[in-house]
């Protein structure tokens, strides 16, 4: 469903999950495509059968973004990316994984964000000014959220340095009220890019909108 930002052509597109009640806004330039899934965040792959990976898939929605020329399922999350990509995704938890996970494990679903802070400033600790000067890892952003009708969660921007070079991660992971439903938006490019679209980055994460419903499994 496309939304008018003014006269003429539309400036951006929703993304919907009205199943669910998941609604996002991108720019019209960008492009989304629904994937089969799942997205193992916040899951040891390791111990995913081929009957849990079915399962999983029945209880999850995946689509991914890619604000690139062409929409590229293998690299929605790469860190040389020159424009912004990512994806969103709505899952039902296990009765097991909704018992166990809390606010502060959705830090952690992405990236072992609080593993990762902790090694940088044991970094700094041991050579103060190489760690500041390249860091491995900055915490750019920490918020908490907490929305309309109980949903609440985390929101992350971050910086990582990798093989490849820097990439800036933007994390938003929420709950419903009952902690039976994650949603997710996760926007990633090179930490360059990141300089340049952090704003539009912004913009669509702060666009990320849940209204629960009664309706998923």
């Amino acid at each position: 469903m496309l939304a008018a930002g003014g006269c003429g052509s539309p400036s951006y597109q929703y993304v919907t999950n009205k199943k669910d009640g998941a609604f996002l806004r991108v720019p019209n330039s960008w492009s989304h495509q629904e994937m089969p899934g799942p997205a193992l965040f916040g899951i040891d792959a390791r111990n995913v059968s081929p009957e849990m990976l079915r399962g999983l898939m029945s209880r999850e929605w995946v689509v991914g973004l890619d604000a690139g020329a062409r929409f590229d399922a293998t690299r929605l999350l790469v860190p040389d990316a020159a424009a912004p990509k990512g994806f969103a995704q709505v899952r039902h938890l296990l009765p097991e994984e909704a018992n166990a996970v809390s606010t502060n494990d959705l830090r952690n679903f992405v990236l072992s964000v609080d593993d990762a802070q902790a090694a940088q400033e044991q970094a700094v600790r041991t050579d103060p000014y190489g760690a500041r000067l390249e860091p491995s890892f900055l915490l750019l952003a920490d918020e908490v959220v907490h929305k309309k009708d109980g949903v609440h969660g985390v929101h992350l921007v971050y910086q990582v340095r990798t093989d490849a070079g820097l990439v800036t991660i933007d994390q938003t992971s929420l709950l419903d009220n009952g902690q039976a439903v994650l949603y997710q938006l996760i926007l990633a490019c090179s930490s360059l890019c990141y300089a340049q679209h952090g704003a539009q980055i912004g913009d669509v994460a702060k666009s990320f909108t849940i209204k629960p419903t009664d309706q998923g499994q």
